[in-house]
Order: structure tokens, then sequence, then C-alpha cells
């Protein structure tokens, strides 16, 4: 198989906004076989005699030794019409081997935090915020709904000579520079809060386990910024507020949550969002000394749906808008 005809199925699989490729070996050929979004899949069946063509190109192509197995190996590949990062495993097969290719979607590589879609008012809130010395910073989402993204863009903000960055997590696809990428183990929770750090990220799979050590990490005077799957603020609030810390303790650390979502993106050529096929819808919120006062008063009224109700009204009377704020701007915009 040569190289350009990798490329075409390569850049097949990007256009189509492909998830997975998986390669494998039958009694009659080879399956290049995609795994497109809703479920879909598109399958070409290839010619037996290309099979051993098939691993030895994508070798070459991806700097990978002959005959050399890979578990998860973080790749990236390009050529005029697709740039692709994934993960990728070779592993042996009853007729041969099989190549499996998990695609990265490039919407989760690093931007800039000016082209995430934030409203400027928005913007501003967040600038000034990461800029605070000590704090708790909340980034939370649906799954697969942009969380990471928004991390690495804050994070690119604050990146500075002086300043003590770690990072905790599960699997970084994109390392900046400047900043120490620790994996997410008990003994480097441990190092990191013995050491002297500046800044703590933490971004793993199950980052809402961690809530109450960030908090705790807040506290001592450092800057923490860590994502969590949640729907909205007002459930990421949720799980701050159910750790077995001080309330007073959680609210006072509190510096800002950011809940967004990612939607469709017209294909217009807008400044700092050109080529792009997502945008991300955002609410912020920055609990007030009002905000803390009603959450210490009600304490033992948090798990009622009338808690809520009064803390929502109370949020929008201080200026909280909501996810379908956003979403209402950017179709005015013609940007949804």
């Amino acid at each position: 198989m040569t190289n350009k005809t990798l490329h075409s199925l390569f850049g097949f699989a990007y256009h189509e906004n492909a998830k997975k490729v998986v390669i494998s070996g039958s009694e009659t050929g080879l399956s290049f076989n995609c795994h497109l979004p809703d479920g879909e899949e598109a399958i070409f069946n290839l010619p037996k005699r290309l099979e051993t063509e098939l691993a030895a190109n994508l070798r070459h192509l991806l700097e990978i030794a002959p005959g050399e197995l890979a578990a998860g190996k973080y790749c990236k590949l390009s050529d005029k019409n697709y740039h692709l990062s994934f993960r990728l495993s070779i592993i042996p097969d009853k007729f041969g081997e099989k190549i499996i290719i998990n695609i990265i979607d490039e919407e989760k590589n690093f931007m800039n935090l000016s082209n995430l879609g934030l409203q400027k008012k928005d913007l501003d809130i967040i600038k000034h915020k990461i800029n605070t010395k000590a704090g708790l910073i909340v980034i939370s989402s649906p799954e697969t709904q942009g969380r990471s993204s928004t991390l690495y863009s804050l994070l690119s903000e604050l990146n500075q000579e002086n300043k003590n960055i770690y990072f905790i997590h599960d699997k970084a696809e994109t390392q900046l520079n400047g900043i120490n990428y620790l994996p997410n183990t008990p003994e480097n929770w441990d190092r990191i809060l013995h050491q002297d750090s500046d800044i703590i990220a933490i971004d793993t799979k199950h980052s809402g386990k961690h809530l109450a050590q960030a908090i705790t990490a807040a506290s001592t005077g450092r800057l923490v910024l860590i994502t969590t799957e949640a729907v909205n603020t007002l459930e990421a609030l949720y799980q701050l507020l159910k750790t077995d810390l001080p309330l007073k303790l959680v609210l006072d650390s509190l510096k800002m949550i950011i809940s967004q979502e990612l939607t469709n993106l017209k294909r217009v050529n807008i400044k700092n969002i050109k080529g792009r096929k997502k945008i991300g819808l955002f609410e912020i919120m920055v609990p007030d000394k009002k905000i803390a006062d009603f959450i210490l008063k009600n304490e033992t009224n948090i798990k009622t749906k009338e808690f809520w109700q009064k803390l929502l009204q109370l949020l929008i009377d201080n200026g909280y808008r909501p996810i379908s704020n956003d979403i209402k701007q950017k179709e005015l915009d013609g940007l949804i």
C-alpha cells in the first residue's frame, strides 16, 4: 500500500470526523473500519496482499521500528489536507495484526483563551479571576464537551517563568513548556502539596473525587484549577458543597465556576474562529458574599429543590447569566 493510499484513507477519516479506525485482517482481505459520529460506520475492504505493506508503511510514517507493537502510543499524522492526533495500538491478531487508532478530537488541542468562544464580558471576568494569587477555579462540562481545552487555555494564560505550575493528569495529550506534568497518583499529590507550587491544575477522569483535595490546596495560598463532570455550574457547585469540608472553607476558597458545552459552528469566516468545527457555550458563576451568606444560612436545606430555586434567582439578580443566554447571543451573531 503506498503512502498516497494511506493518506487518502486517513484523509477520509478526518473529513468524516471519525472517532476510531480499526484495520484488521480476515481470510479474504483487510478491513478498514471507520467509526463515525452517531454510531455510524464506514467500511472499506482492501486486498489481502496489502496487509504487510500497510503495516510497514504505517510504521514508517509514524517512525515506529519494523515489527514493533504499540499500546496507546500518542501519534500525529498530517498532509496538506488534514491533521490527525491519535492513540495507536498495534496488536497480534488471528490473521496477522490489528491496528486500532483512537482519534483525538482536534478541538481538544490547545487554543488561546480568546478563541474559545467566550463573550467579552465573560472573558474579562475570567482573566481577572485567574490572576488572583490563591483560590479555586472549577471548569465543568458534560463528558467530551471541552473542559480540558478550557483548562489548557487558562494555563497558557498563566504560564510565566516566575510561576511554578504542577499538572496532575491521567494522560496529558498536550504538554505546555514550563509546566511540571505528574501522573495522577497519591504519591504525586503528596509531592505537590509539599513543593513550592504556585498553581496546581487537575484534569483526570475522576476529578470530582479530588475536589476536597483541591479545596484544601487552594486554602493554603495556591491557585488551583480543576475540571469536573457536571451539566452546569449549579451541579458543579453542589459537588463542592457536598464534600466533607466545612462550607465556609469551601466558599472562602471558591473564586469561580466555568461551565460549558460544545455546539456545531456555522462555517463562517470570523476572526478567531475561522476553520473551527465547534464553538463553546459558556456560563460563569462568581460567588460573592451575598451568595456565600445565603448558602451558610441555609446549610441544612442544600438538598432541597427550594434551596436551589432561591439560589438561582439570587445568582441571576447578581448578574449570573445561564448558558441559555450565550446560546441566544451566538444565534443572533449567526455563529450557531
